[in-house]
Order: structure tokens, then C-alpha cells, then sequence
């Protein structure tokens, strides 16, 4: 796994990718010049995560860098003090200490500047022994203070007791013989003449509780505001006027910090595409590592569109931080199964609008059940997720990532149309949903659930069952053949036969690995039991990017494997293909493909650079097929077959002509069969369920559209009218998809 980022402030100046040493750079030489004046509080704010703590740093380092003589930078975090002591000696503590420090180290410095110090050091002394009695001092008035203040405000007993228990611990060692003011005015006088000037860094305000909010700024603005000394405040404004107001139960907690702050600078954006830059770079990485090869052009691409839509809600380097963490902690558990720049795009989404990330999960759990049947939305239901989207995507623009538009791009179904109910889990093509199980995307209803939640052992083949079929592959086709047909009817989850998930496995990766037997094993044990993994598919889900459409992928990679290691014996594989028993699946599936990808029909042949097979290999396998469909004599043998339209449309094209169609005239004689063969030619289409249309040009095919229609009115009456309704409202439905 790669290194996940701990989110430390940064100290490194070139870690530094937002420009912040320069910042640094311009800022020191002023807030030193503060520190030789009556003394500044200066505010330094910006957003949780913007890098306020790293700026802190490099302005550390830049003024020690200007060596600027008798200037001392005191670093403090209030929020880690709790109520073990008060505030105030964490403030004026550290003074006291660098004063003890000048002391000893001014008494080994150069001769010249040691008859200085010698002359002054009993006033550095004198300083540094008043601020330690003035600490002691001073919590003894606020833990006053704070105790009167509970008879009116409830819960400031508990400060003044905390503040009280500290400061009767001081008072045993220190006896009281001056008032905290007159001390104030001594220590004032002192640092005067001492010219020594102090730059107080107070980090990370805005973690505070309310009360010791209130005390760290009563304590700079009315306590220590003494002169030669800068307090540098860092908060994000919001949340510290916002504990301001609680403490103080006032009205406006910005406008009382500005009477205790004198200046403030803002840490500035960073420039619009430092964010999406560091994250998009840091993400290829990350991929490589997990992958262990170089990414890929076209996922690299979608990448980055992914990374500059959903990355432009970025707005600090700590949102940067926690989604690359995201990343490299989740996704090499599950870069088999999900799609990169999809998963890139949700973790996104989960760190900069949170509750878009919540809907995405629940929309897409209920999209998966829709497709698979198992549930329908009612249009209240549909109402209620649209009006949500739309809250929470309220603009109008298309390159917004604050648009619905902008999620059409990669979540199906959705619409940024006037009524709610209309915005969500519209009409999705079967082509779209194939494609997007294909790539294991976010919109696939068998892989959106791995990009919210990692799967458990029981959906994954063991390795050595895997290694089993490989070796079978190699060495005995027909067991595998039957190995495979076993795994086709038993189903590990959702529908999915462990079959679907060997075919899972063999993705192009794997198959480059495999040896020429392998590869031929696997095409031909395809070829042989298709069929019966056809007939478990088919039934229960042919809407999806289904169990033939995956094998034909699979045999067209081991094809291409073959091909590059062993092209002399390509053609006379192809020519055992079409010998096979899975004749359902060669003629209406495998072949009928192979028969697009070279022209032979249809306007969009592949180039022949991506053909898997050679002209002459794919005819001669069409001869063997032809021949083999003129000898179908008996009717129920096709009858039979788990995908009767698939087959008749390659019988069209690869039997010889118009044998498919008089079949289908003979077959249909029969008032059953005629029923049977026209259900065979319904498609799918989902819009808030999943419905069955038959379209006219399927219709046509085979049969006189206005003849189907009319022999369809005299079945209404009969045995057979349930059918014939449903086959007549099958034909409506078809004129609204289109």
C-alpha cells in the first residue's frame, strides 16, 4: 500500500506547493518591524485545512533566516494546555524564559556585546522574575473574575475554579506585593528600554472551548498587550467568532475579535488549479503503484476530466490530503472490480459535499434493484430522490460541478428536468448499462456497491479453484467445458453465477498471460457448453451486459493472444469454434459479431488492425456454420434454444437466404409458437421499472407488421388472449422507447 499522508504541517520548504514560503518570505520583515513598536495583535485566518500551522512554520524559518538581533519568536498552542494549568502562564511563561536564556548566552557572546549585556543583565533579570509574578497575578484576578461571573453565567464556576487551583499553587512560592497593573506597567517600562522584541505565535484558536477562547483573547488584548511584542492569532474566523459568541453570550463574535485584533491577513486560495493539480498527479501514482504499470491513455484522460469537475469543489490543501488518503488506503483492495477515475470521482464527492456522496449511495443501491427487478419505485418515491438531488444541486450551468448535469456524465437515470419526479431513474439503454458493467463502473448495478463498501471472501473464486480451470485450459478442454457449465448454475450472489465471475477474471491482463493451449482451451470449452450458461442468463436477466456478451469479449482477447503467439494456428481454431455445440451462442452471438467487426453487415466495420480473426478464418467458419443450420429440420430443436431471437437474427445472416424466414412462416402455423417467437423478439428498457418492448422493426424481420396486428385482434379471443394482450401492450410500449 502506498504511504498514507499524516496531515503534519509542513516544515519543508520544498514540500511546499502553494506557495506559502513566499508568503513567509514578504511577511517577515514586517511583523519584525511590529515587534520594535507599541506592540500588534495580528489575525491570521483562514478555513480548517488551509495550511495556517505550514505558513506558521515557513514563517518561522524566514525570520530566523532575516537573523534580526534581539527579535525572539515564541511559539504556543493553547488548545493543548486543556484546564491542567491557566492560560495566562502558557502565554507568558515562554517570555520569562527566553529572558533566563538571553541571559546565559549574551554572557559567552563576542566582547563588544558582552559589556552591553552586562550592563543590562539585571534588568533582563528584573524582567524575566516580573512576568513570572505576573502570571500568578493575573490568574488569581481572572479566576475572580470568572467566579463572579458564574453567579450570573452559568459555567464560568467551572473556569474559575480550574484557573483558582493554579493559581493558589503559585501563591505559596510567590508573595503578593504588587497589583498585577503595577507589574503590567513595570514590565512595559522594562521591554522599552530593554529593546528586546517578541513575535508570539498563538496557533490553532479556533480548536478551543468557548471559555478558553474568551480567556486567550481577554488575556492578549487587556493582560499581555505589551509593547515590542506582535501576537500572531492563528483561527478560522467563523469558528472563532462563533465560540466567542457562546462564551461571551454576545451577538457578533466577529465584530468583538475586531476590537482585539489590529490587522488581518488572509491565507490567500490557492491559485485555481494547484488543488486538482496535486491531486490528479498523486492519484496516477498511486495507480501505477497499485497496478504496477503506467495508466492507461484513455483512463488517464477520464481522469483528469473526473479530477477537473468534482476536483473544482477542492478549496484547501487538507481536502487534498484527506481524499488521497481515501484513495490510497481503499482502492488497491479493489482495483480489480471498480473503474479508477469513477472511484477518484466519488471520493471526491465524499470530501467535499458529503451529503451528495450519501444520495449518490442510496440512489444507485435502488437503480441496482430496479434493473434487477426486484423492486419498482412509486412516483412519490421518485418525487421525494428527485426534490433531494435538486437541493442539493441547485445550479443551472453545465460545466458546474454544483449542477445535476454534471453527474450525468457518469450516474444513469438522472435529469435536470422541472418536475422532481422526472429528475431521477429515467429510461437508461441496455447498451449503456452493458457498458458500464463492461468497465466496472460507478453506474454498473453488479460494481457500485465495491466503490461504498469492500465485498466479503464468499463472492470470489478461491485462487486454487482458479489455478484449476487454467491448468484444465490447457490440458483438457472438455473438463473444463464441464467445470465451466457446473459454475454456470450455481449462483454465488445478485443473480451472478460463479461462471460470470470466471469470465470476470478473464480480463485482457490475465489472458496475456496464458500460453496458446490455454487460450485455445478456453474458446473451445466456450464453444461447447455457451449455450447451457446461455440458458441460466437469459432467463433471469438479459437486460444486462450479459453472460454471452462477456464470453464474446473473452474469446475475442484469447483470439487476439493466439494471434500474436501462435498465428499459424488461428484459422484451424476458429474452424473447431464453429463445430461446437453451443450453436445458440456461435450463430446469434460470437460469430454474428465477428460478422459486424468485418462489414460483412452493417456501416461500422473495425479496423482490420483490430480484427481478431483473418477474413479467410471467418469464412470458412461461416461455410461450416451454413451448412450445419441447413440440416435444423426439427422445429423444437430451435424452439428449444435459450435465445431464439439472437439465433434467427444470425441465421439471417450467416445461413443461406431467406432460409431463417420461411422457418419462422412454417414454425409460426402454429398459434403458440407464433406467440412464442414474437416474445423472443421483445428487448428491454428501464425507466422507473423495467419493461419489455417489441418494436416494429424487429417485427418486420420476420413478419407483415399490419398481418402480427391483426392476427394478434383475433387472439384476444381464445385460450391464447392473456398473450396476445401482453404481446399488443408490448407493441405500444415500444413507440415510447424509442
Amino acid at each position: 500500500m502506498t504511504q498514507l499522508d499524516s496531515d503534519r504541517a509542513l516544515v519543508d520548504e520544498v514540500k511546499d506547493q502553494f506557495g506559502f514560503t513566499g508568503i513567509a518570505k514578504k511577511l517577515a520583515p514586517s511583523i519584525v518591524e511590529a515587534s520594535k513598536g507599541d506592540g500588534m495583535v495580528i489575525g491570521l485566518e483562514g478555513k480548517w485545512g488551509s495550511g495556517k500551522t505550514s505558513l506558521l512554520n515557513f514563517l518561522q524559518t524566514e525570520l530566523k533566516a532575516l537573523k534580526e538581533e534581539n527579535v525572539y519568536t515564541i511559539s504556543i498552542a493553547p488548545w493543548l494546555n486543556g484546564d491542567s494549568s491557566p492560560l495566562v502562564f502558557s502565554l507568558l511563561q515562554p517570555m520569562s524564559k527566553v529572558l533566563e536564556e538571553i541571559e546565559i548566552e549574551k554572557q559567552s557572546a563576542p566582547q563588544a556585546k558582552w559589556k552591553f549585556w552586562n550592563r543590562n543583565k539585571e534588568k533582563v533579570a528584573r524582567l524575566s522574575q516580573l512576568l513570572k509574578n505576573y502570571g500568578p497575578q493575573t490568574a488569581r484576578r481572572a479566576a475572580l473574575v470568572a467566579n463572579f461571573a458564574g453567579n450570573f453565567f452559568p459555567g464560568s464556576q467551572a473556569l474559575g475554579s480550574a484557573l483558582e487551583k493554579g493559581a493558589d499553587v503559585v501563591d505559596q512560592l510567590i508573595p503578593i506585593d504588587q497589583t498585577p497593573t503595577e507589574i503590567k506597567q513595570q514590565i512595559a517600562k522594562k521591554l522599552q528600554k530593554l529593546d528586546i522584541g517578541f513575535v508570539v505565535m498563538l496557533d490553532d484558536l479556533d480548536r478551543l472551548e468557548p471559555e478558553q477562547a474568551v480567556e486567550v483573547v481577554r488575556l492578549v488584548r487587556s493582560v499581555a498587550d505589551f509593547p515590542k511584542v506582535v501576537y500572531l492569532m492563528c483561527y478560522d474566523r467563523d469558528v472563532l467568532a462563533h465560540a466567542l459568541e457562546t462564551g461571551l453570550k454576545v451577538s457578533d463574535g466577529g465584530l468583538f475579535l475586531q476590537k482585539v485584533v489590529q490587522l488581518t491577513f488572509s491565507i490567500p486560495l490557492p491559485e485555481p488549479f494547484d488543488l486538482r493539480t496535486q491531486f490528479f498527479e498523486e492519484a496516477v501514482s498511486i495507480y501505477n503503484d497499485s497496478n504496477s504499470q503506467k495508466i492507461e491513455k484513455s483512463i488517464c484522460d477520464d481522469l483528469r476530466s473526473a479530477v477537473d469537475r468534482e476536483g473544482s469543489e477542492l478549496t484547501t490543501p487538507r481536502e487534498v490530503k484527506i481524499a488521497l488518503n481515501s484513495v490510497r488506503f481503499v482502492y488497491p483492495q479493489i482495483k480489480d472490480v471498480v473503474y479508477f477515475p469513477d472511484f477518484c470521482r466519488l471520493v471526491l464527492i465524499k470530501t467535499t459535499h458529503h451529503r451528495l456522496y450519501k444520495w449518490l449511495e442510496n440512489y444507485l443501491a435502488t437503480l441496482s434493484v430496479l434493473i434487477t427487478q426486484d423492486a419498482s419505485v412509486d412516483i412519490d418515491e421518485r418525487s421525494r430522490i428527485g426534490a433531494s438531488l435538486k437541493e442539493l444541486l441547485p445550479a443551472k450551468g453545465l460545466s458546474s460541478a454544483q449542477s445535476i448535469s454534471s453527474l450525468r456524465s457518469f450516474i444513469p437515470g438522472i435529469s435536470s428536468a422541472e418536475k422532481d419526479d422526472e429528475c431521477v431513474f429515467r429510461s437508461t439503454s441496455p447498451y449503456a448499462v452493458r457498458e458500464s458493467i463492461k468497465l466496472k463502473r460507478l453506474a454498473s448495478p453488479l460494481h457500485y456497491r465495491f466503490y461504498f463498501a469492500l465485498t466479503g471472501p464468499k463472492t470470489v473464486l478461491r485462487d486454487d479453484d482458479f489455478e484449476g480451470l487454467l491448468s484444465s485450459a490447457r490440458n483438457d478442454f472438455e473438463g473444463l467445458a464441464e467445470n465451466l457449465t457446473i459454475l454456470a448454475t450455481k449462483y454465488r450472489h445478485a443473480q451472478r453465477t460463479w461462471f460470470e465471475h470466471v469470465l470476470d477474471r478473464l480480463d485482457d491482463t490475465l489472458i496475456e498471460e496464458l500460453d496458446a493451449l490455454q487460450a485455445e482451451g478456453f474458446l473451445l470449452a466456450l464453444s461447447n457448453m455457451m449455450d447451457h450458461a446461455l440458458s441460466k442468463d437469459m432467463d433471469q436477466r438479459n437486460f444486462y451486459y450479459s453472460i454471452p456478451d462477456k464470453a464474446n469479449d473473452v474469446a475475442k482477447s484469447c483470439l487476439k493472444r493466439i494471434g500474436n503467439i501462435a498465428p499459424t494456428k488461428l484459422c484451424s481454431i476458429v474452424e473447431k469454434m464453429s463445430n461446437g455445440v453451443a450453436l445458440n451462442w456461435l450463430v446469434g452471438h460470437f460469430f454474428l459479431n465477428q460478422l459486424y467487426r468485418h462489414g460483412v453487415i452493417g456501416d461500422k466495420p473495425a479496423h482490420p488492425e483490430e480484427w481478431e480473426i483473418t477474413e479467410g478464418a471467418l469464412q470458412s467458419a461461416t461455410e461450416i456454420l451454413k451448412s450445419r443450420l441447413s440440416q435444423l429440420k426439427v422445429k423444437d430443436e430451435i424452439l428449444s434454444y435459450p435465445n431464439i431471437s439472437s439465433f434467427l437474427y444470425g441465421w439471417r445472416h450467416i445461413g443461406n437466404n431467406g432460409e431463417a424466414e420461411a422457418w419462422v412462416k412454417d414454425c409460426c402455423q402454429s398459434d403458440e409458437n407464433f406467440l412464442k417467437i414474437l416474445n423472443s423478439l421483445r428487448t428491454w428498457a428501464m425507466s422507473n421499472k423495467v419493461y419489455y418492448p417489441l418494436h416494429k422493426g424487429a417485427i418486420d424481420k420476420f413478419f407483415d407488421f399490419n398481418e402480427v396486428n391483426g392476427r394478434l385482434e383475433k387472439l384476444l379471443v381464445g385460450c391464447y388472449s392473456n398473450q396476445a394482450k401482453d404481446i399488443q401492450l408490448a407493441i405500444k410500449q415500444a413507440e415510447h422507447f424509442r
